[in-house]
């Protein structure tokens, strides 16, 4: 652990499940549809590259950067 982290709020385990169980609901609520996933650059990359690896669904994905 780095030695800023007081303590690990959620294992990768939790996180991988959540985000799969997110897919899950994404694919079922947009059913039919091409939903456009949008990225917060700097930051987000990591979680949008396994989450729109869980949604089972034709998507478009793009990228915004904001400071």
């Amino acid at each position: 652990m780095h030695s800023d982290v007081a303590k690990v709020l959620l294992t990768a385990d939790q996180i991988s499940a959540r985000v799969k169980e997110l897919g899950q609901q994404i694919t079922a609520d947009y059913q039919g549809k091409k939903p456009v996933m949008i990225c917060i650059l700097k930051g987000a990359l990591h979680f949008m590259a396994d989450l729109t690896r869980a949604v089972e669904l034709p998507i478009s994905i793009d990228f915004m950067a904001i400071s």
